[in-house]
């Protein structure tokens, strides 16, 4: 798409935030790390080689849409792979954010305050990051 002049400025730095996000996301998950909300999601629900295959799979397509969406701030791309990617990695982040913060054992606050806000903050997180993929997406 480019920096074209309906785009503000804070589209611009939301889009290579999250070019830079997930360009740092998928290189931690091809390394192995668990720090990335879709490999903890894939690996609480599969195991073994099935869950080390989908993690490659879904950090490559992460590295990808980093790139694409760094490299579109400067091209037009005919093909609409960008937009491809980002819908993949929305629909994985919602399911993997849902696992995490509602469904897996001892996601939800036990009741106490700072369980709460601990919570809420890693909630506000994952809507954030929702919100700049449903954003920059097309």
């Amino acid at each position: 798409m480019g920096l074209h002049h309906e785009h503000s400025i804070g589209y611009f730095f939301l889009q290579i935030a999250l070019g830079l996000f997930f360009l740092v996301s998928g290189i931690w998950t091809l390394q192995g790390s668990s720090g990335n909300e879709i490999a903890i999601a894939i690996k609480s629900i599969l195991s073994g080689d099935t869950a080390q295959i989908w993690c490659i799979v879904f950090g490559i397509i992460e590295v990808l849409a980093g790139i694409f969406l760094l490299l579109r701030m400067f091209v037009t791309f005919s093909a609409p792979i960008d937009t491809v990617l980002m819908v993949i990695i929305m629909i994985a982040w919602i399911a993997s954010f849902v696992l995490i913060d509602f469904i897996e054992k001892g996601a939800l606050p036990d009741g106490n305050f700072a369980s709460i806000l601990k919570w809420l903050k890693a909630l506000a997180y994952h809507l954030l990051v929702l919100g700049a993929i449903i954003t920059v997406k097309n």
